[in-house]
């Protein structure tokens, strides 16, 4: 289904040039609104009248494993904080998403479709509703609207009863079932939904594309499984003592305190398990959700890492199968806790632990929610992108619904970033910068690259890029031009501000400009609200003079690589610079660059490290003189077919140079000759090897460092 975009157009005005300047954006109604209530500010920070509701949950909930039934009892207390008197409270029901007839954005297992969320009884203030009078109870898409005899006051509260079943489903998207004995169970319970000062009720329904926008709330849970089930979730465990044996109880109060990993539960003792009660009692206070997970046949490891003054208990249950694989999780999630704490973004990890579990499996993606992930594998960058989550968009309530950017982007940022300065263990020939540059080059210029700042509600078909790559690459924009020390200040400051809050897009602008003293409209225009690209050329280089010209609208740093010819590498050092975005902040459209020692320069390039719309006026001498000099065998052309994957790469020239295209992914790349048989990209972060062997078809091999993987093809 083609989605039709409606896109607002924005415009700046420079308001002053001092220190302490602040563009002034063009702002919609429903943020000038909340600037008139004084429930937003222009400095960044909550307003003086800023409000949230408050959801406290009880729920008793039973898991039957041979039919995967959930059976729940839910009690719930909403206060309503908000200025409004409220005619109706608005409960999600995530499970209808399988009801027959509901709108979903994927695929899903058909025995999974049906009646969606089975609600057995509605009960308000002690007065039972009908669930099939419309005048009290509406249910529509993934909401149901209960109806108020009256409208609930400001300031006052309401008591909340379900009782529900649904299953657990086959569809393994983010949750589900993992195989017949193992579940990771979220969107699981009648949840309240968001009432704020900016869109009053979130209706939005969930299709599989929108996650998280939710109340800061409290959670008392009792999970009944059966008693040679571990159960781990959101909270910490209240009755660990009259759940597990002595000796499981013993090592599970030595975690509590070591920063060594202890094996609380062993593949010995995995084999004949019976727990004490198969009822687990887990608290929760001030989240935004709960989710638990569930096995007969999972290890749990568990370690401490200092935060402040508090232990955070870090556990990985993983399957018993797979130790090896898996071992080093729990290791490697104290080092992250420890660099977010402390370096990146500086803020103490806000929970008193931390749940990885493994259950998307083999996928290679993960899914977050307050103190647990559901991961598929124990890749590093994985793992740091489902910890960061705890602070987007969890302990920063970021509205996911509709700007999905102001999360995934800053989890795929800090993964990245995280990654370049604390686990980088091998050397690499491409910058940090370059590493962000794949996932924007490939939609730079098409008219699917909208601006930044469009809501994800207008970008279904575009999720990924929209949500992750684009933002992600505009924070590392961001960093580049504030500096690192000056970047993390704001962004710290922005998770200070509003912590277990809900920011909106302008609350992020106005902080980093009120925190970095920067009016940086120049950079919010650009990116965030017009349509563009960038692209850079070298126009020309005459007596040390390298002339660089903005072709696009959207400012990017120049990256500048240079090398000397192969007579002067002993006495003259190849050397490589930044120059940042901000050389075009008047609008400038050349920039002029003093190469040194400019008679002996062999080559420049620029911005091999950035995203440019046209690749290949970024050389001098142009690329195509390489090849010329290479004299390439020409019968490595064409299509090569990859062995593990059905996917085909083709092999082409283009005015000249050699380029290669992953058909139907959006990875393509000019090729930097190293040899007659060995390119690289011009980001550096793709190898491809031609390998000839007598009588038989080429074959390729393409190493991609992003993903740390080598495809290997052979020539149709």
């Amino acid at each position: 289904m083609k989605l039709k975009i409606f896109i607002l157009s924005f415009s700046f005005i420079i308001l002053s040039n001092s220190i302490n300047a602040q563009s002034d954006l063009h702002i919609p109604r429903e943020i000038q609104s909340a600037y008139e209530k004084q429930t937003r500010s222009k400095d960044g920070k909550p307003g003086e009248k800023y409000w949230q509701n408050e959801v406290n949950y009880k729920i008793d909930v039973a898991v039957t494993p041979s039919t995967r039934l959930i059976d729940g009892k839910e009690v719930v207390e909403f206060t309503n904080n908000s200025p409004d008197d409220l005619s109706e409270v608005v409960i999600r029901l995530y499970y209808d998403v399988f009801k027959k007839g509901n709108a979903r954005s994927i695929q899903v297992n058909e025995k999974d479709i049906g009646e969606g969320t089975i609600i057995k009884s509605v009960i308000v203030e002690g007065v039972k509703y009908e669930l099939s009078d419309r005048k009290q109870i509406r249910r529509i898409g993934t909401n149901m609207s209960i109806l108020l005899a009256e409208p609930l006051k400001t300031g006052k509260k309401i008591t909340l009863q379900f009782e529900w079943q649904q299953k657990v489903p086959l569809t393994l998207r983010r949750t589900g079932a993992v195989d017949e004995t193992s579940f990771f169970i979220g969107y699981w319970y009648p949840q309240v939904a968001v009432y704020d000062d900016i869109f009053g009720w979130d209706k939005i329904d969930y299709t599989f594309t929108t996650e998280f926008y939710n109340n800061l709330s409290s959670f008392d849970v009792n999970i009944t499984a059966p008693d040679n089930f571990l159960v781990w979730a959101t909270g910490t465990l209240q009755n660990s003592a009259d759940i597990l044996p002595t000796s499981i109880h013993k090592k599970y109060l030595k975690a509590q305190s070591s920063k060594d990993v202890i094996n609380i539960v062993t593949p010995e003792e995995l084999k004949n398990l019976k727990l004490k009660s198969g009822t687990w009692n887990y608290k929760a206070k001030e989240v935004t959700d709960f989710a638990f997970a569930m096995s007969d046949h999972y290890l749990w490891d568990a370690a401490v890492e200092k935060v402040k003054e508090n232990n955070v208990l870090i556990n990985t249950a993983f399957p018993v199968q797979e130790i090896e694989k898996y071992k080093e999780v729990t290791h490697i999630q104290q080092k992250i806790i420890k660099h977010f704490t402390y370096d990146v973004p500086g803020v103490p990890y806000p929970y008193p632990q931390f749940t990885t579990f493994i259950g998307l499996k083999n996928r290679g993606s993960g899914m977050e929610f307050p103190m647990m992930a559901n991961n598929g594998g124990p890749g590093k960058p994985l793992t740091i992108h489902e910890l960061f989550h705890s602070y987007f968009p969890m302990y920063v309530r970021i509205n996911e619904r509709r700007f999905a950017w102001m999360d995934e982007g800053w989890a795929d940022f800090i993964e990245i970033l995280t990654m370049h300065k604390f686990f980088n263990d091998k050397k690499e020939d491409h910058s940090f910068y370059s590493k962000f540059k794949l996932g924007v080059q490939r939609k730079i210029g098409s008219i699917s690259s909208l601006p930044a700042v469009t809501s994800t509600v207008y970008t279904t078909d575009n999720y990924g890029y929209q949500a992750y790559s684009l933002p992600s690459f505009t924070y590392a924009l961001l960093y580049q031009h504030l500096g690192e020390k000056k970047f993390l200040k704001c962004l710290k400051t922005y998770i200070e501000r509003w912590a277990k809050k809900s920011p909106t897009p302008y609350d992020f602008f106005y902080t980093f400009e009120n925190v970095s003293g920067e009016d940086l409209s120049f950079f919010w225009n650009s990116w965030y609200f017009k349509m563009g690209y960038p692209d850079l050329k070298i126009e020309s280089f005459d007596e040390g003079n390298l002339i660089v010209k903005r072709i696009g609208e959207r400012p990017v740093p120049i990256s500048l690589k240079v090398a000397y010819d192969s007579i002067n590498k002993k006495s003259l050092q190849n050397y490589s610079s930044i120059l940042g975005a901000d050389i075009w902040k008047n609008n400038n459209r050349t920039h002029t660059i003093k190469i040194p020692n400019f008679k002996k320069v062999e080559s420049i390039v620029i911005n091999s490290d950035f995203p440019d719309f046209n690749e290949s006026d970024n050389f001098y001498p142009p690329l195509s003189y390489r090849y010329k000099k290479l004299n390439l065998d020409t019968t490595i052309l064409g299509s090569y077919k990859l062995e593990k994957f059905p996917i085909t790469l083709i092999l082409t020239k283009k005015e000249g140079v050699l380029m290669f295209d992953l058909l139907n992914t959006g990875i393509n790349s000019f090729l930097l000759p190293i040899d007659k048989n060995s390119f690289t990209s011009i980001d550096g972060t793709m190898t491809l090897k031609i390998i000839k062997e007598k009588e038989e078809k080429n074959k390729i091999e393409l190493y991609l460092s992003s993903y740390d993987i080598t495809l290997n093809g052979i020539k149709k």
